[in-house]
């Protein structure tokens, strides 16, 4: 007899919280019932997947890459679902994107906003999350569109530069740099900084461009959170470096955004990513056209020649 999905769904919750109980209530379904599923897929596999005790669940050999299969194939049901949906056009479906939570409150929430205006029928799930996680969700299936500041060499993804823009620098509204517009970064490296961490690529160019230019900075803070950044500026603890499509923000929060002028200029760059075996909903391809058009407004468009960069 072959697997079935009822028994990869079990297998996939016990393996997820490492309790046939929880996994059982998860699934709405009883503990025997779960537990009998995970022993008919392990005789149909021919091998254990768990060690049970006293104490809860062991994960054995094999485990991981079951379940590493059971979510690409889970992933491709979620977007088939999503993409035969859309079958009448824009009138009904659902559009899944994931991106990191500032990006998404700047750049993906106001065009979500203009496209429920046009299409009230089409549900967005989104997905607010680190850039791991973002690729994550959409080779799973579990985001038709993910928007992210890296490169990805994966070849079951297609990932294409869809957004170039300055970086820019952050000060307070009385620091001595927010009389002008535009800043060096011979300027900037003359105050204290509020640095992001590495996982951030702002941060990563940063930290080139500084090398490079035999330059350092002082660093009073470390954090993972831009909100957290301006915050400390506002209270005059110190400046910060920050890709561009950000600074609708911390003007929000009374603070100075500065263009770094040097030449040649260092561009952040937002790329898209999606499965690259997948093909998108109507309403999906719909939302990504009216995306690339408003990052177009906000940035420096990627130019017609760039694409999958895997």
């Amino acid at each position: 007899m072959g697997i079935t999905l009822r028994q990869l769904r079990a297998f996939c919750a016990v393996y997820e919280l490492k309790n046939f109980t929880r996994a059982a209530e998860a699934l709405n379904l009883t503990q025997s019932t779960v537990s009998k599923l995970c022993s008919e897929l392990e005789k149909a596999i021919g091998m254990a997947l768990f060690e049970r005790s006293a104490r809860g669940v062991e994960l054995l050999e094999g485990a991981a890459e079951l379940y590493a299969y059971a979510q690409e194939t889970f992933g491709s049901l979620r977007a088939a679902e999503r993409s035969l949906s859309s079958l009448a056009g824009l009138e009904r479906g659902e559009v899944s994107i994931a991106a990191s939570p500032i990006m998404m409150h700047t750049l993906i929430a106001p065009v979500v906003t203009q496209f429920h205006a046009r299409h009230p029928n089409i549900v967005f799930d989104l997905h607010e999350l680190t850039g791991d996680e973002v690729t994550e969700h959409v080779l799973h299936g579990r985001a038709d569109l993910g928007l992210v500041a890296m490169e990805s060499q994966d070849p079951r993804l297609d990932c294409r530069i869809v957004y170039r823009g300055p970086m820019y620098a952050v000060v307070p509204a009385s620091h001595p740099l927010a009389r002008h517009d535009q800043a060096r970064w011979r300027e900037l490296v003359r105050y204290p900084h509020i640095l992001l961490r590495g996982t951030y690529t702002v941060r990563r160019k940063m930290d080139q461009i500084l090398q490079d230019q035999g330059l350092t900075v002082r660093s009073v803070a470390q954090t993972g959170s831009l909100t957290t950044a301006f915050a400390m500026i506002r209270g005059g603890m110190g400046i910060t470096v920050m890709p561009g499509y950000v600074r609708n923000v911390c003007q929000e929060m009374g603070l100075k955004a500065l263009c770094i002028a040097d030449r040649p200029q260092a561009l952040h760059e937002l790329s898209i990513l999606r499965r690259a075996d997948y093909r998108l909903s109507r309403a999906a391809a719909a939302f990504l056209a009216a995306f690339e058009a408003h990052l177009g407004e906000q940035g420096q468009p990627a130019a017609a020649g760039d694409s999958s960069l895997s």
